[in-house]
């Protein structure tokens, strides 16, 4: 792949490097000056801008130079002319010369002398900015002038009276009445509706934002800091209202749940569907390492390159994703690339360096502490054993006179504690600080005909575990070819390597912990390294991997994955167009993994490899047909077509153990004298589908949309093979309606929206029909494996598509011209014949199938408000702010459920049940009649409710079998004291982003939010509450645990080590606010004066960037993001600088 890359670079820069490097070369005798401007054009990309009667007008030229700059050119090409030229951006404006004042030729018939015409010309939105190379014209003349740098302009006018047309580039034309009596004119020139008038991808096209109808955001890749990470999800966090977006692994590449709208499945999947330039893709993970150790998790956009992505759309409501039909349930997010441009070669490249800095979140205790607080814990211990008062009856007395298990020891003299240096730090040994190094190249260009881009990266992470990094190599490419002007022809791919180098993570304890997981939990007594050159294990835990041993584990995942697509633009008639698409997403995934013989596990198997890969490939074939045309002033765009889309995976496996040394790795498996069982699998599946979509609108004031697609998915039976998903909507701009023109004044869009329609969801990882499973059964009498058949899944012929019905109540709208402009959505889901396991009658050969059951409800609002706060010459603050909220619950439940006593059947779908913690019982504190055997220390509950009971004690039931409750407490804690909590979703999801330059300087920094979230720190409750553990198994602990409650300590905050004997559970204590706020991004860059730089280089800008900067959060765990697990790999902050330079 680089030799490929080094190639291709090299031949676009050997073919385009004279027409970038050399400037402009002219040699040409009695040219017009049009002519002359179109090669100008042509060699430089600038966009020029000119009236046709003034190039006709102009003297024809001889010019001869070569290799000038853009300056020399035009100076020479428009020497002894009668018309002036402004360079602005990438434009230049060709308009006749400011000075003397342009006289008209008086008719003979007019008595009248000319009036000299003298005004300014401004930016409304920016008062007092003048709008330098503005073009001033005489309406019904050719005669004109332009603005100096100061906006001021002089005209003389025929006879008394005339009108100015007045034009900039970006800007509303403005005509203007002037006269003898109004010969000193200022112009106020409005900013065009760029907004508004937006192009937007939807699903099969692109349309205007002002024309759209469903719920759609867009987000242009311009306005985000592209340092940050190796793709694109963490960088949209806050910027989409209605998009969720939550790093579940904080590691490198690690991975990210992406919801749009919530989550109203509750065992198909709520991942949206992700379509990258029109190719639906799938997630593509490692596969499983056939160890005991859990890899993590990986993002699905990790082989696509930030740097090429162009904007990215994500569609919401019914409206906008029923033309995605049964993949659509769930959203779509619509990814566009980058794609080349008419002009000369541009190359650019870019370059950061990232560094996080691990300070260890993980405040464990240092040796000598732990010796302490092993000492108290074995005394603790012993009293709570021998029932000594507070923890029982007994005095101090009475148990050493007739101790349980003997007499007290101490562990430790004071004076060896005193004397112990901090003993093995085990984070020091397995963690360091990471690092990341990111370049990328891009080369664009093309002609009126040929357009290209082709682009590479390379992104090396170390992450802040030893053994922890992530390398990808990337290369995208696309070209656009107008072949004639009836056909138009694309290539595009994407070609990406992902080498992972994978720590051992993941929630697991015991035997089976994680790297992060036992350096908190080993016990600083232990050595990491003997002197024979071993591992030693915990004396106390034998089974309790040693972490610097795990460094010593070999675990490469590799994933592969080529994206591409061609298609073939037929325009056979004005306005219709015919579009052919074939595309392949070919994706290959392999890991290789190795315990060696220092593990604990690799020592019990005498080494252990394991090879497993799979290939997960897709196919599409699209033909679409859009037609689009204006009546009067009814617009129609008609869409229709068809599309195939098969998917084809397999996984294999294999390995082996007791190798005589660890020498080979999995080299060869063949070495092992234990052959593990091999493993194969496969499957194809394929989706077949017919869509269309009828949009119209009236004057830009009444819009109508209505989407209708059927697919045919082959994992479902003949009874419901197909399914058709349809959907409508309606929408007034009441700022184009006449009868509201007072609007038109404050808004120049007002547009309320509202759709309602149907998708689907059949992502069940199984199918509808029956199966058979063969496996290893039983042993011969010679002891030879002998294979056996059985039933393993049932066929059920009426499984069909998951539905979602959805309702959506939109209003768009800018005002102020443009200044601020956003919108409002409120939605409504119900998802219906959800897919689910339904259980059977235990006498079945097989107890479970899957089925449709039950309903749940998604409901929520969006706001979404864009400001450009202040907008002037040499300073510019634009504000992105995005708020959202949904609720997700149980409509209708399976006929057959049986609730718990504190459910409920509208409860939330991920409901939080729990009895109410009422504080720590004190020593002397009367114990509740409830709790009898209660010990000071442990958590009191609530006694809240009860149920009925009849004389033998044996609660009551109603009716419908439910429990009849007293409303009032019992005097017992029971499943009556259960209620609901909450849920674990968040309340409110918020981003706010502000972009903001001044002069060459520009300050980029965002905030993504998610409330109203509650949970028990895992690490905490692990590791910070309970000293038990320190003294029975010689475990490490927080440092948090010396503040636990003893009977010297009586805590109100923190219980005893025994906190968990107490039968009565320990409710919702733990459970704390877990909201958080954090400033995600901030980047600062400066563009270098271009003075600085010769003719090669056009710009260059310099960046540093930070990420995860700080957390406002009451939390007080690691991180209220990522710790959804105990030690889980912590989120760092990070620091990056960057050089961007354009050729």
């Amino acid at each position: 792949m680089k030799l490929t890359l080094i190639l291709l670079f090299a031949c676009l820069l050997e073919a385009n490097a004279g027409g970038y490097a050399q400037g402009v070369t002219l040699k040409m005798n009695n040219a017009g000056i049009e002519v002359v401007l179109k090669e100008i054009k042509k060699q430089t990309g600038y966009h020029i801008i000119y009236g046709k009667s003034e190039m006709a007008k102009a003297p024809k030229i001889d010019i001869d130079i070569k290799n000038a700059s853009l300056e020399e050119a035009l100076a020479l090409v428009f020497k002894n002319q009668s018309l002036s030229y402004t360079i602005r951006d990438r434009f230049i404006v060709i308009a006749p010369k400011p000075a003397p004042p342009v006289a008209l030729p008086q008719s003979e018939y007019s008595p009248l002398p000319p009036v000299d015409i003298k005004g300014k010309v401004t930016a409304e939105d920016n008062p007092g900015q003048p709008l330098e190379g503005a073009s001033v014209k005489i309406k019904g003349s050719d005669a004109g002038t332009s603005t100096n740098s100061g906006g001021e302009f002089s005209i003389q006018i025929p006879g008394e009276q005339a009108t100015l047309v007045i034009s900039y580039v970006g800007y509303q034309t403005t005509e203007v009445q002037v006269s003898r009596a109004n010969a000193s004119v200022n112009i106020a020139l409005k900013a065009a509706e760029a907004q508004t008038d937006e192009i937007v991808v939807i699903g099969y096209g692109t349309q205007k934002k002002r024309d759209l109808t469903g719920a759609v955001s867009s987000v242009k890749t311009k306005d985000l800091v592209l340092s940050s990470g190796p793709e694109i999800g963490n960088m949209l966090k806050g910027k989409v209202a209605g998009l969720t977006i939550r790093q579940n692994s904080a590691q490198p590449g690690g991975g990210l749940d992406i919801l749009v709208r919530g989550a109203g499945s509750v065992n198909a999947s709520n991942a949206p569907l992700l379509v990258v330039d029109g190719f639906p893709i799938v997630d593509m993970e490692q596969p499983e390492s056939g160890g005991r150790y859990n890899a993590g998790t990986q993002s699905i956009l990790n082989a696509f390159n930030p740097n090429d992505i162009e904007s990215i759309e994500v569609l919401k409501d019914a409206s906008a994703t029923s033309i995605y039909g049964s993949r659509a349930a769930n959203g779509v997010i619509l990814i566009s690339t980058k794609r080349g441009s008419e002009g000369a070669l541009k190359v650019q490249y870019s370059n950061n360096f990232s560094f996080q800095k691990y300070n260890n979140p993980f405040d464990v205790l240092p040796l000598n502490e732990w010796m302490q607080v092993r000492n108290e814990a074995a005394w603790e211990q012993w009293q709570f054993d021998n029932n000594v008062y507070p923890y029982g009856n007994r005095t101090q007395e009475e148990a050493e006179a007739n101790p349980v298990n003997g007499p007290f020891r101490k562990l430790y003299t004071q004076n060896a504690i005193n004397n112990v240096g901090r003993g093995t730090d085990w984070f020091d040994l397995v963690t360091r600080d990471g690092k990341t190094m990111q370049h990328n190249i891009s080369l664009s260009g093309g002609t009126r005909y040929t357009k290209y881009l082709i682009s590479g990266n390379y992104y090396d992470q170390d992450g802040i575990i030893k053994n922890a990094s992530f390398k990808r190599y990337s290369v995208r490419a696309n070209i656009d070819q107008e072949i004639n002007r009836f056909i138009k022809t694309g290539l595009n791919f994407t070609a990406s390597r992902i080498d992972n180098k994978n720590s051992q993570l993941g929630a697991d304890q015991y035997e089976n912990s994680g790297i992060i997981r036992a350096a908190i939990q080993q016990g600083p007594h232990i050595p990491a390294i003997d002197e024979n050159g071993d591992y030693p294990l915990n004396p106390q835990l034998a089974l309790q991997p040693n972490p610097y041993s795990l460094l010593t584990i070999s675990d490469q995942g590799r994933i592969e994955r080529f994206l591409g697509n061609f298609f073939v633009d037929i325009t056979p008639v004005k306005g219709l167009t015919v579009k052919l698409k074939a595309g392949i997403d070919r994706g290959s995934s392999k890991r290789q993994n190795y315990l060696p013989t220092t593990t604990l596990h690799g020592a019990l198997e005498h080494g252990r490899a394991y090879i497993s890969s799979s290939d997960n490939n897709s196919y599409l074939l699209e033909a679409t047909a859009n037609y689009n045309t204006s009546i009067a002033k009814h617009n129609i765009d008609l869409l229709g077509g068809v599309s195939e889309q098969r998917f084809v995976t397999s996984t294999h496996s294999e390995g082996a153990t007791g190798f005589i040394t660890d020498a080979f790795l999995w080299n060869n498996l063949g070495a092992g004298s234990v052959q593990l069982p091999s493993n194969s699998a496969g499957s194809k599946n394929m989706i077949a589908s017919y869509f269309g979509r009828f949009n119209y609108n009236y004057k830009q004031r009444y819009y109508l949309t209505a989407t209708v697609r059927t697919d045919g998915a082959s994992v479902f039976a003949a009874n419901h093979k197909w399914g058709t998903f349809p959907s409508a909507a309606i929408a007034w701009n009441m700022a184009e309606e006449p009868l509201f023109g007072f609007l038109k004044n404050t808004f120049s869009q007002l547009k309320l929206r509202l759709s309602y329609g149907q998708t689907g969801n059949a992502t069940i990882n199984s199918n509808a029909f029956a199966a058979y499973a063969a496996y290893p059964a039983w042993l011969s009498g010679s002891d030879s494996r002998l294979i056996g058949v059985s039933l393993a899944r049932l066929e059920n012929p009426d499984l069909k598509w998951e539905t979602t019905t959805g309702a959506n109540l939109g209003l768009d709208f800018s005002v102020l011209n443009g200044r601020i402009d956003g919108s409002i959505e409120l939605f409504n889901n119900v998802i219906s014949d959800l897919l689910a396991t339904k259980s059977l009658n235990s006498y079945q050969e097989v107890n479970t199938i899957i089925a449709n059951i039950g309903k749940t409800q998604s409901k929520g609002f969006e706001i979404t408000i864009n400001s450009r706060n202040v907008q002037t010459k040499n300073f510019q603050w634009k504000t992105m702010f995005a708020l959202s909220r949904y609720k997700d619950t149980w409509k209708e439940r399976a006929p057959d459920w049986k609730p718990a006593v504190y459910e409920s059947a509208n409860d939330p779908i991920r409901a939080v049940y729990s009895r109410a913690a009422d504080g720590i019982l004190q020593v002397g504190e009367q114990v509740p009649a409830s709790q009898p055997e209660l010990k000071p220390g442990m958590i009191k509950i609530k006694d809240i409710d009860g149920f009925e009971r009849d004389a033998n004690g044996n609660p009551v039931v109603d009716a419908n079998g439910r429990f009849i409750r007293l409303g009032k407490a019992d005097g017992m804690i029971d499943e009556a004291d259960t209620k609901l909590m909450g849920t674990s979703d968040p309340s409110f999801m918020a981003g706010l982003t502000n972009i903001l330059t001044y002069k060459n300087f520009s300050l980029n920094f965002d905030f993504n939010a998610l409330f109203g979230r509650r949970f028990a720190d895992p690490n905490y409750t692990t590791y910070g509450v309970s000293a038990a553990g320190v003294y029975s198994n010689g475990y490490n602990a927080l440092r948090i645990v010396k503040e636990r409650w003893t009977p010297e300590n009586p805590s109100t905050t923190h219980p005893s080590s025994f906190y968990g004997w107490s039968p009565y559970g320990v409710g919702d204590f733990f459970v704390q606010d877990a909201w958080f706020i954090r400033l995600q991004n901030i980047s600062l860059g400066y563009n270098l004066p271009h003075k600085w730089f010769g003719k090669v280089i056009s710009a260059a800008r310099i960046h540093a960037d930070a990420q995860n900067l700080f957390v406002i959060t009451p939390y007080t765990g690691v991180d209220p993001e990522t710790d959804s697990y105990t030690a889980a790999y912590p989120y760092i902050r990070t620091y990056t600088i960057g050089l961007n330079i354009n050729f």
